[in-house]
């Protein structure tokens, strides 16, 4: 039977089957991660293939087949390389490629383009006891999916198998054992540690029990995630409300919101200095301590100048090594500062800067990660992705030539991997309207992809990579990017009453603090607002909400 493509796009078709064999464990990690999250597969599997297919194949020409052509020569004709033939086979539904008569129209997707040299970094373990994950997605999806794939030179099972990996990353990153009692039931464990009963299935999937009515006193259960743990460690709030520096506090303990407070260190970067902060104190009340090392100020830098053997990054690391060893009242650490920011470069004794790449910055980042987990006491620290800017298009590299804030972030963290433990945002308006904090307003060209107001942390949030949605995330600086008015607006509100509103959906990575810049008075920073009584007043009216991420 000669198969032939239809040339009528729109019309509906079936849905097509994708599956994967996944080892046990990731399996039951996977299955119940979809239910703690309220997912479906087929909404996850759609979301991930759409993501990575993107728009390739919607740029297609249409080619009649003559006499003598084969699938072969076509991708000869259009790729410069016969062996991709299956990628065109697949976007047009082929089954049998040698079998084209005269007249036969096929669509060629994306024609005189070279394959990306994407591949999957993860592989399926050959020996490993197998579960298989299976679900139907819209046929044009699939195609697009499969056509790609081949032209990549690899597979869909092999690129499923990496989406389910990212995805499910580490999670859980928490989990309590639980020994089932009498009258136990799925349901009444998942109502205990979740406050829903009807997540019966994350217990059920994690611990591979297929028949939920059927577990017995005595059974050890492990349980991913719970959300009734008790008390937050010391350090940690579980409130969104906080001021960037020490000073304002007493605001929010006069609320009864005992917030966040953030400190900026200036260490330097030399290896044998010992000095270390005390931030007891805070602790001691409550509050959530997150504490920013940084090399330097400008003009020398938020981490060192990169010399050949990078070590100046070596031993900036040691030194926040020897910082953390010898400070107590804090577990959180933020590692430099706007690093795409030209006022955050270091410059050479002839005032010339250094642009601080993505790839520089994970470098110096991964010997400060190592550097304060091995100190004794502190194997469980928070190492802490530092901000960056949103808005400056100076940061410029191979892959990112126009200067993205956006695409700046996502390539730090693809690049940190596992090697950190939460992320810092930035995020502000360009005014005092409270409007601005749900405008919608874009940048001009070439950013009209962007947003120009306080929403460029969605797009922050949407930069994280899925493997590292578990991971904490704090705002750590918030204004009008312009000193503070002397008048209550209603801004600081609205901030807050938006991330609360972000936090709320269930699927959102929770951000646990919304940071206000700034208390302290610093000469040539005028965004301090500790003699701006209207600001605080603010800050006092939207801590009348109960606005928490920890429950």
């Amino acid at each position: 039977m000669i198969c032939s493509a239809t040339t009528d796009w729109d019309k509906p078709m079936d849905a097509k089957r994708v599956s994967v064999d996944l080892e046990e464990s990731l399996y039951r990690r996977f299955k119940a991660r979809l239910a703690y999250l309220g997912f479906s597969m087929k909404d996850v599997f759609t979301d991930l293939i759409s993501l990575w297919v993107g728009d390739w194949g919607i740029q297609s020409v249409p080619h009649t087949v003559t006499a003598g052509d084969d699938l072969r020569s076509i991708a000869e004709q259009y790729y410069r390389d016969p062996e991709l033939y299956w990628a065109i086979a697949h976007f047009n539904d082929i089954a049998f490629p040698t079998l084209l008569r005269p007249g036969q129209k096929v669509l060629v997707p994306e024609p005189g383009t070279s394959p990306s040299g994407l591949v999957p970094t993860s592989s399926i373990p050959q020996d490993a006891r197998k579960n298989t994950a299976s679900t139907d997605i819209d046929a044009q999806l699939h195609r697009r999916f499969r056509a790609r794939t081949a032209f990549e030179g690899t597979t869909m099972t092999a690129w499923l198998y990496e989406f389910v990996s990212e995805w499910t990353g580490d999670w859980p990153t928490r989990t309590i054992d639980y020994t089932v009692k009498a009258g136990d039931s799925l349901s009444t464990i998942a109502l205990r540690f979740y406050k829903d009963a009807s997540k019966y299935w994350v217990i059920a999937h994690f611990n591979g029990i297929r028949n939920v009515a059927l577990i017995h006193v005595g059974w050890q259960l492990i349980i991913p995630e719970p959300v009734t743990l008790g008390l937050l460690p010391a350090g940690e709030s579980p409130y969104i409300f906080g001021i960037h520096d020490r000073g304002g506090e007493h605001l929010m303990k006069e609320m009864g919101k005992i917030g966040w407070v953030l400190i900026t260190e200036r260490i330097l970067g030399n290896p044998h200095d010992q000095g270390g902060g005390d931030y007891a104190d805070l602790e001691r009340e409550g509050y959530g301590v997150i504490v920013r090392l940084n090399h330097d100020y400008y003009p020398a830098g938020t981490i060192p100048w990169r010399d050949d053997d990078a070590q100046n990054y070596q031993s900036f690391a040691t030194r926040c090594g020897n910082f953390v060893e010898n400070s107590s009242g804090c577990h959180i650490w933020v590692i430099g500062n706007e690093m795409n920011h030209p006022n955050e470069w270091p410059r050479n004794e002839h005032g010339q800067a250094q642009v601080i790449t993505p790839a520089m910055y994970v470098d110096c980042l991964k010997r400060c990660y190592a550097e304060i987990h091995r100190r004794a006491g502190h194997e469980d620290d928070q190492v802490v992705v530092g901000a960056v800017a949103p808005w400056p298009d100076v940061a410029k590299y191979p892959g990112n030539e126009r200067g993205d804030w956006v695409q700046y972030l996502k390539d730090v963290l693809t690049l940190a991997g596992r090697q950190c433990d939460g992320i810092a945002l930035h995020t502000y308006t360009h005014g005092a309207d409270k409007e601005l904090i749900t405008s919608a307003e874009r940048m001009p060209p070439p950013f009209q992809d962007r947003y120009y107001q306080f929403w460029v942390y969605r797009e922050f949030m949407e930069a994280i990579p899925a493997s590292m949605r578990g991971l904490p995330v704090y705002i750590t600086e918030t204004d009008q990017n312009e000193p503070w008015a002397h008048s209550n607006t209603g801004w600081v509100q609205e901030a807050y009453a938006e991330i609360d509103r972000w936090n709320q959906q269930l699927t959102n990575q929770k951000i646990r603090c919304l940071l206000l810049y700034r208390w302290e008075v610093h000469e040539g920073d005028h965004w301090h607002f500790s003699d701006i009584s209207e600001v605080q007043d603010d800050l006092r009216v939207a801590m009348n909400h109960e606005y928490r991420w920890w429950r």
